[in-house]
């Protein structure tokens, strides 16, 4: 028991020393007074208004996050600082009240070939999240995660720390966004199939990725749509990199017509049922080059390239993505990859969601005989109970022979305070 709470204590100490998610989190409903449907179509996926948000470095779009911040933060030095600077320190501040969330995830799992068919896995994983704002210019997020894994328990503490002096340029340290998906953040159990697929020596998109990233984003003309882009350099596997080589990435997104990217001059969070709309087109295309290392095996060079496009109409959200890889291992075959899926979001009331998802893969493209195309449907309805409470039913169908006794069927439960 002694060891039980020593280990609780220390991790809350080091949640606090320290700070791979983007969106945003009760700490920030509590700053701003605000529902969480505010940012969120459906958390944890964004809706427009919460994109702009997040493109702010967390903050209301427009400079007018003075002016909607329901709780004051904590000044650390005096505005007359600014004046006699460098001979003072810059001022700055803290929030005013804890930053600190909790998600929890809980499931009932069955799969047809699982020695027990039926599961409860309650919990699955519990998040501490915390994130918020300091001064003007920059912002902090990050979790301490605690998940089941094959009935082990996997700690994890990823966190980010940014600098934000404009909406067009920020500078991220930590944990960064490589994969392409984030912001399609899905409603479903099952992560995007492009997210898992992994090369010859195991590394895949949905892994930590920690190093530095240079992002940024920008509203089109009439302050409708815009671009957003995103380049970094990381380790490639894992918070201790495992060989010399860095790898990097990036993506650029095109958004036609909706809010703006950073929101506009009238950008207005939504509290009211139709806080989904967002009427627009979006396209973006994605690149990755790595190098991924594994015990007893030679180094593997891979190259990712990719693209997807998000459509928005009134109460439907149509988004697709292409991911295609290139792996070359020493004195051996290169390998070619493809994944790609297609889904549809519908809204059938501001708390009731459906959603059905086709997904299509082939580990090599060039040797049919050796590997399969694996494929899937994935139909799910999605329960938002409360604006913090949300329940996911849903069930994945293999539609190709070798999976076919593979379906598996999930009862997701999650809630953030």
């Amino acid at each position: 028991m002694k060891r039980i709470v020593f280990g609780f204590v220390a991790a809350a100490f080091l949640l606090l020393l320290v700070s791979e998610t983007s969106h945003a989190i009760p700490a920030f409903s509590r700053k701003y007074k605000t529902s969480c449907s505010t940012c969120h179509y459906a958390f944890p996926m964004l809706n427009a208004f919460g994109e702009a948000f997040k493109n702010n470095g967390y903050r209301y779009p427009e400079g007018r996050d003075p002016e909607m911040t329901k709780e004051e933060p904590v000044s650390l030095g005096s505005e007359a600082y600014k004046k006699v600077w460098p001979n003072a320190v810059w001022p700055s501040d803290i929030p005013g009240s804890s930053t600190i969330s909790v998600h929890a995830v809980g499931r009932i799992n069955y799969g047809a070939l699982n020695p027990v068919k039926w599961e409860f896995e309650i919990p699955h994983e519990l998040e501490v999240l915390y994130g918020g704002t300091i001064g003007e210019d920059f912002s902090f997020f990050g979790e301490m995660e605690l998940e089941n894994e094959v009935n082990e328990t996997v700690i994890a503490f990823p966190f980010a720390l940014q600098f934000d002096p404009d909406p067009v340029l920020h500078v991220r340290a930590g944990m960064v966004h490589a994969d392409p998906t984030p912001t399609h953040l899905r409603l479903t159990r099952n992560h995007y199939n492009i997210a898992s697929l992994r090369s010859r020596n195991g590394w895949r998109f949905r892994d930590e990725q920690i190093g530095l990233e240079l992002w940024g984003a920008g509203n089109g003309a009439g302050s409708r749509g815009g671009f957003t882009y995103r380049l970094g350099v990381v380790n490639g596997q894992g918070i201790s990199d495992v060989n010399p080589q860095k790898d990097v990435y990036g993506k650029a997104t095109y958004k036609i017509g909706g809010l703006g990217e950073i929101g506009g001059a009238e950008a207005e969070g939504s509290e009211v049922s139709e806080f989904y709309i967002d009427n627009s087109v979006t396209l973006g295309g994605f690149f990755y080059k790595g190098t991924a290392s594994k015990s007893g095996a030679k180094d593997e060079d891979f190259t990712i390239f990719g693209g997807d496009v998000d459509f928005w109409y009134n109460r439907m959200i149509l988004n697709c993505a292409l991911m295609l890889m290139n792996s070359d291992i020493p004195n051996t075959t290169s390998r070619k990859s493809m994944a790609y899926y297609a889904q549809g979001n519908y809204v059938l009331y501001p708390w009731l969601i459906g959603l059905v998802r086709y997904e299509w893969e082939d580990k090599d493209t060039e040797e049919d005989a050796v590997s399969k195309p694996v494929n899937a449907v994935i139909p799910g309805i999605t329960v938002v109970a409360r604006a913090n409470v949300k329940f996911i039913l849903e069930f994945k169908k293999y539609l190709d022979k070798a999976n076919e006794k593979n379906d598996t069927f999930v009862l997701q439960m999650n809630f953030g305070i």
